[in-house]
């Protein structure tokens, strides 16, 4: 599913993107769909692309984290 226009889509035909490599802002694209992490899928749509240049992406609160 595209993270901006929520449209099902076949894996096959979404780009797939994680977090910056480092601990950096934002997110890298990984064609291979081989780094870590939890990923973000983008559909070809060009509305889509120009959306997410501005995607962050929400930060998700770990379980068992400490002082929890």
């Amino acid at each position: 599913m595209c993270v901006i226009c929520r449209g099902r889509f076949p894996k096959s035909e979404l780009g797939r993107h994680v977090a910056a490599v480092g601990g950096g802002t934002g997110l890298a694209p990984d064609p291979r769909a081989a780094m870590p992490g939890r990923g973000h899928y983008l559909c070809a749509n060009p509305e889509c692309a120009e959306k997410f240049l501005k995607y962050s992406g929400r930060p998700r609160r770990r379980r068992g984290g400490q002082g929890e």
